[in-house]
């Protein structure tokens, strides 16, 4: 397989490249708080110049918006791990301190000292204030620089919210509407019943084939596992050991990886002690190891995982359609992680000229396009906005709040809308939704 120099990487990555060059945590590569993964707040890479978004004869029509929850407490996973483990390890790194077997600071040590559990398992994946805030933000961004799609008072013939049957993106969306209607009017707001599998907000529920072989298949692990036994990620370990004054394990040091990133993303002005834990170097090898994951199960490792998010594009194109002006004109949808990366990756953002493999790290470390902690932190979305341009049904395509270019569109304006049908499935038999996801479909 052809390796690419750093150069040639980025031009080839033109759809990635238009979009991280906007944004600090790609221009401060040298923050570990770029490095969290799918736990990276959203404040660290969230546009704030929420000016009207205007093209040359074009007036805007509709809007489809999905995003990913705002920033949640743990789920089952980690939070049991985190309220038996952590405080155990705490106690660890005090009483080797004293022992001076660590190479931390006073100031790291003031940190463990303070730092204590803030929540329980009955905060397992609600929501959290900077959840709520998130979103809030967001939906009066998206208000000011759409303002003549999304008035600020509501009304069932001009929007549309759905969210899954969880709470977090329950009350994302509720946050959301308070982001757009304020407070007192965002009560009003209508909400159809939620769906735990929604056909089109978590289509990947519906697919028993991608649960088989991919999502519940250790073979999509394997990259990731063959890194975890690399000679890099060995020597992080060792380093992290040595820092701390114990001997630590993959499963230690990513429990306190991901106690720093939740930490970091629920507080604005506090930090983690677990974030001293590790270098900068020891976040990238981390976050490369998540990534890894994340590119094998969610997106273009197999076909199959972007593929079937097929349903979610066609309810895009079946929304905006050109010849009457009924029904909703905003259309806003809540979700996971799950979505956003399949209908990412079926859109061709964020592509590697070639497959992310455990060998790739030092080539990819530092300017790979797929990077969960850019591509999906919490409260990721993704918007298409209809236009008119000169009688012309024509198509933005928006990500973390800002324009980005689709392979085969037009640079700085809208795509036609044929174009864009063009690219991807819009019609039925282009989107065999039960035939792909059928288990008695053979593996390809």
């Amino acid at each position: 397989m052809r390796l690419l120099n750093i150069e040639v990487f980025l031009i080839i990555n033109t759809i990635s490249t238009i979009f991280v060059l906007a944004h600090n945590c790609l221009l401060n590569n040298k923050d570990y708080k770029c490095r969290l993964g799918t736990k990276t707040p959203y404040r660290f890479i969230s546009n704030n110049d929420d000016s009207p978004l205007e093209y040359s004869g074009c007036v805007p029509r509709k809007i489809w918006l999905i995003l990913r929850h705002g920033t949640r407490y743990p789920g089952k996973k980690y939070i049991t791990p985190m309220i038996e483990k952590l405080p155990k390890l705490q106690e660890i790194i005090l009483q080797n301190y004293k022992e001076s077997k660590t190479e931390f600071i006073e100031e790291d040590i003031d940190l463990f000292k303070e730092w204590k559990i803030t929540f329980t398992k009955d905060d397992v994946m609600k929501l959290t204030e900077e959840g709520e805030d998130e979103m809030i933000d967001i939906g009066e961004r998206y208000q000011s620089r759409f303002p003549t799609l999304m008035p600020e008072i509501y009304d069932t013939q001009t929007y549309k919210f759905k969210y899954t049957a969880t709470q977090r993106t329950e009350e994302s969306a509720k946050n959301f509407a308070t982001g757009l209607f304020g407070r007192h009017n965002s009560y009003q707001v209508q909400y159809p019943e939620a769906e735990h599998k929604d056909p089109v907000l978590r289509f990947y529920k519906r697919c028993e084939r991608w649960h088989s072989e991919v999502d519940k298949n250790p073979d999509s692990q394997i990259e990731k596992d063959k890194f975890l036994r690399s000679n890099v990620y060995k020597k992080m370990l060792e380093d992290v050991s040595k820092r701390i004054g114990y001997q630590v394990d993959h499963e230690n040091a990513h429990l306190m990886y991901v106690a720093c990133g939740f930490e970091t993303a629920w507080h604005k002005n506090y930090e983690s002690p677990w974030c001293r834990i590790f270098s900068l170097d020891d976040f990238k090898i981390l976050e490369f190891a998540n990534d890894l994951e994340y590119y094998w199960n969610d997106g273009y490792g197999y076909k199959l995982s972007y593929e079937q998010a097929c349903p979610a594009l066609r309810d895009v194109f079946d929304f905006f359609t050109w010849e009457t002006d009924e029904g909703p004109v905003v259309s806003i949808y809540f979700t996971h992680s799950g979505t956003i990366l399949k209908l990412l990756a079926l859109l061709g953002v964020a592509k590697e000229d070639q497959h992310l493999t455990h060998d790739l790290f030092s080539l990819y470390g530092e300017n790979r396009a797929w990077r969960t902690g850019i591509i999906d932190t919490f409260a990721s979305n993704i918007a298409f906005v209809l236009y008119n341009c000169s009688g012309v049904p024509s198509v933005l395509f928006m990500h973390q709040e800002r324009p980005l270019h689709l392979s085969g569109c037009p640079m700085n304006m809208p795509c036609a809308l044929s174009t864009m049908k063009a690219l991807y499935p819009d019609q039925e038999e282009e989107c065999q939704f039960e035939t792909m996801c059928s288990l008695e479909k053979s593996s390809k």
